[in-house]
C-alpha cells in the first residue's frame, strides 16, 4: 500500500512538473492563454487604439495564422489579406503581405491594418484577445472568433 502511495505521489509530481514546464514554453512564445495562435480566427478590434464595432452590415476584418506552412491569411474590411509569418523566442514576424485590390468606402482601415501589421514585432496571447506589439508597444487587439462575417466571393 505505502509502495502504492509513493508512485500515486510520484507520478503527481511529474504530471504538475510537465504543466509548469509547457507554461513556461507557452510565456516562451507569447502564449499566456487558453486560445492558441494558429488556426483561430482573430477578428479585428482594434488599431493603434482606433477601435472597430463588429458591424453586421459589413465584412469583419480578421487574420488567421494558417499552422501549415506558416501562412497568415485574413481579410482587411475590403481586401483579402495573404502573407507569412514566423515565429521566434517570442517574436513575431508577418512578411510579404498582400491584398486583393478592391476599391471600398473603408479603404483607410485596410492600410492602417497592413502598416501596423508590417511592423509588429511581438504578441500575447491573454484568454480570448490576441495583442500585436511593435518595440513592446501594443499597436493592434484581435479577438479570437467562429469563422467571421465573410465576403460574397463570385
Amino acid at each position: 500500500m505505502k509502495k502504492m502511495l509513493r508512485s500515486s505521489w510520484l507520478l503527481l509530481l511529474f504530471v504538475c512538473l510537465g504543466a509548469c514546464n509547457l507554461s513556461q514554453k507557452n510565456k516562451q512564445y507569447g502564449v499566456v492563454g487558453d486560445t492558441e495562435l494558429q488556426s483561430s480566427y482573430w477578428v479585428l478590434l482594434s488599431l493603434q487604439g482606433q477601435e472597430f464595432d463588429d458591424n453586421p452590415e459589413n465584412q469583419t476584418a480578421y487574420i488567421r495564422f494558417e499552422v501549415d506552412g506558416n501562412e497568415l491569411t485574413g481579410f482587411t474590411g475590403c481586401n483579402r489579406l495573404t502573407g507569412r509569418y514566423s515565429l521566434r523566442n517570442g517574436s513575431l514576424q508577418l512578411s510579404n503581405l498582400a491584398t486583393t485590390r478592391a476599391m471600398c468606402p473603408i479603404i483607410e482601415q485596410e492600410n492602417l491594418m497592413m502598416a501596423v501589421l508590417e511592423k509588429a514585432d511581438s504578441y500575447e496571447i491573454a484568454g480570448d484577445v490576441l495583442t500585436l506589439f511593435r518595440q513592446k508597444t501594443a499597436v493592434a487587439t484581435f479577438r479570437t472568433s467562429s469563422e467571421p462575417n465573410m465576403p460574397d466571393v463570385r
